[in-house]
């Protein structure tokens, strides 16, 4: 081998990524597994298709999941984390505005026992209201201190005016909201994460037993449909200008952004995900180099999609330091306005498409990588084509292309822009 010749550097235009094998327990509740792992671990994930949006009152639907492990009628909070501890388990949750999502990463030998509490926690929480005070004190003095940060107080006010007439995608948080009892936490559970629409999504060594097991802990629920509000499709949201006043900054928090009309089956979504890339997507982007490294504002700027059911929002956020806010505003509106005007360099292009390839073949990687890009996709309602035509679609982007996108979607007058600090 002569180590002097590099080796020869392909284009990746496919991947073969595993499919899940799909099963239904007993009731009929969907179950997908990737059995990609020689060693011994598993992560089990019980989706609910219920957020923050199907919440009857703020912090809800939060509260709720943070309290399913504090207790059940069968074991305490301190119980549940012993076995956990002892079996050498990991029990987590996280609550989107759509899906709620617990897991569970075990090891094979232990699997039954941690599935027990696992199911437990999951069937019969009680919501004790000691830990439940405990909890609120705590968040609310969270609250509290977060309160005085010029991002959060950005974060806030650019969700209010992005999603108005009370969509429920944003909640508008104060002190007195931090006043919940237990009733609302049991009704919430009841209502939104009784297995009516839940989906499960095992990776790792799964084998036959692991199946059975949930079946005999899941399978014999009793799953009702129940009605829950429709979350009406946001198409877009109003430009404009609005700011936070907190006279003691020394910096300010900026977003700027819209909610687009694209979803993630449209033509135009791979290309805009090469366009915010070049944006502001990673660290060599233009926005990075431009006020980061060039002028020196700020530690760090960003641009990216956050993509919801009901809405696709585009997003530019930084903080910089109070002097330099109309001057970052004019760079991001002279970067947007160069996406418009110019043809992206071959290079250029080719260096994002490469990072893009790159990240992919990361995340696809590994039994829970696999499965979350699969979850990506499944919960969302695409096609299962979509994972296997994303590279070729990749590396269709032209320099036009490009422009044409910027041109349709990154108008900085449509834009909502807050800043939040000394204004």
């Amino acid at each position: 081998m002569d180590r002097s010749i590099p080796p020869k550097i392909s284009v990746v235009s496919s991947v073969n990524v595993p499919a899940p094998k799909k099963r239904f327990l007993s009731n009929g509740i969907p179950v997908f597994s990737f059995d990609l792992s020689d060693q011994k671990i598993i992560r089990i994930e019980v989706v609910f298709r219920s957020g923050t949006a199907h919440q009857s009152r703020n912090l809800v639907a939060d509260f709720t999941s943070r309290m399913m492990a504090e207790g059940t009628s069968s074991r305490s909070g301190v119980e549940i984390a012993n076995e956990f501890d002892y079996y050498g388990s990991f029990f987590t949750h996280s609550v989107s505005k759509d899906f709620t999502t617990f897991s569970l990463y075990c090891l094979t030998k232990y699997a039954r026992e941690s599935i027990d509490v696992f199911s437990d926690i999951l069937k019969n929480p009680i919501f004790p209201e000691k830990e439940f005070e405990t909890k609120k004190r705590n968040a609310l003095q969270s609250f509290k201190v977060n309160s005085d940060k010029v991002s959060v107080l950005c974060k806030r006010e650019f969700g209010k005016r992005l999603y108005q007439n009370n969509h429920p995608y944003f909640t508008d948080i104060h002190e007195e909201n931090f006043d919940l009892n237990t009733n609302l936490l049991i009704q919430h559970q009841k209502n939104y994460l009784n297995f009516s629409d839940a989906v499960i999504f095992l990776s790792g060594y799964v084998q036959e037993d692991l199946i059975e097991c949930m079946d005999a802990k899941f399978g014999n629920l009793n799953v009702e449909d129940i009605e829950k509000p429709i979350v009406k499709r946001v198409m877009a949201s109003k430009g404009g200008r609005a700011g936070v006043e907190k006279l003691d900054a020394i910096q300010s928090g900026i977003r700027i952004g819209r909610i687009l009309s694209l979803r993630r089956s449209d033509p135009d979504y791979v290309p805009f995900v090469v366009l915010n890339t070049i944006l502001g997507g990673y660290f060599g982007s233009r926005l990075m180099s431009n006020i980061r490294e060039e002028k020196g504002y700020t530690y760090g700027i960003g641009s990216g999609l956050i993509r919801n059911i009901a809405s696709t929002v585009f997003l530019i956020s930084t903080e910089v330091n109070a002097e330099h806010t109309e001057n970052t505003l004019n760079e991001v509106e002279k970067e947007l306005q160069r996406l418009q005007k110019e043809l992206v360099s071959e290079s250029e292009l080719d260096r994002v498409k490469n990072f893009l390839t790159g990240s992919y073949l990361k995340k696809s990687d590994g039994p829970f990588n696999i499965c979350d890009q699969f979850k990506s996709y499944y919960l969302y309602g695409l096609n299962e084509s979509y994972n296997t035509t994303y590279l070729s679609e990749l590396q269709d982007v032209s320099a036009e292309k490009i422009r044409s996108i910027a041109v349709k979607y990154l108008n900085f007058d449509d834009m909502l822009q807050v800043i939040a600090g000394k204004l």
